[in-house]
């Protein structure tokens, strides 16, 4: 059974972008466990527009922001994924702005009976520095997943050499500075996230046998 894993950029910037960079690595080696299909998706190319907290939502009525971008898109895509990946800069130690209206607006898939549970969601992330926030980058897209049901996983690998998540920092050693594509770790724990993410999308997938 093909699965879908959509990789989410939640970078502003339409290139360049680090966490895309990492993104696309992963997607990548999502790719190599079989019967895989991937989607990048740069929510700068979309019109996101933030939550009004009107709560029509709650009462499980049409978000009225919906008419007005391309949000109903994005959530679609999701709920079309068995696996989802998001790469994330780090704002501040947190999530960018753009990344924080997905979010929010993805509450009316909550409010619809948890039209977003069970998807397999792994995690990256990109700072300018060493210890630029990228943990508590890291816990906000767990928290939101855990929040809507999904199921938050990492990658596996050497326990020693490397981690769960993909993170990057762009600080290679004081004032001195690097592109991603340098940083050999950061791209081999992307590439495990993407695997994973994959495998277990696949596993969630399978119908039991009768």
């Amino acid at each position: 059974m093909e699965i879908k894993v959509l990789g989410i950029c939640g970078s502003p910037k339409k290139e360049k972008s680090s966490s895309e960079y990492l993104l696309a690595q992963a997607l990548e080696a999502a790719k190599t466990i079989g019967e895989v299909e991937t989607e990048l998706l740069r929510l700068a190319d979309y019109s996101i527009l933030p939550c009004t907290g009107c709560d029509n939502c709650v009462r499980q009525k049409p978000c009225p922001e919906d008419a007005k971008d391309d949000v109903p898109k994005v959530l679609d895509k999701m709920e079309a994924a068995q696996g989802i990946i998001f790469a994330s800069p780090s704002y501040f130690s947190t999530v960018p702005g753009l990344l924080k209206n997905l979010i929010d607006r993805s509450r009316t898939r909550k409010m619809l009976d948890h039209r977003l549970r069970d998807k397999i969601v792994g995690i990256l992330v990109a700072a300018g520095l060493r210890h630029g926030g990228q943990e508590t980058t890291a816990s906000t897209i767990i928290n939101y997943a855990l929040s809507q049901g999904m199921i938050v996983a990492g990658g596996v690998g050497n326990p020693v050499t490397e981690a769960w998540a993909g993170m990057t920092g762009l600080q290679a050693d004081g004032f001195t500075w690097r592109g991603t594509p340098k940083d050999e770790i950061a791209i081999r724990n992307s590439q495990l996230v993407g695997e994973r993410i994959a495998t277990l999308a696949q596993l969630i997938s399978r119908k039991p046998e009768t």
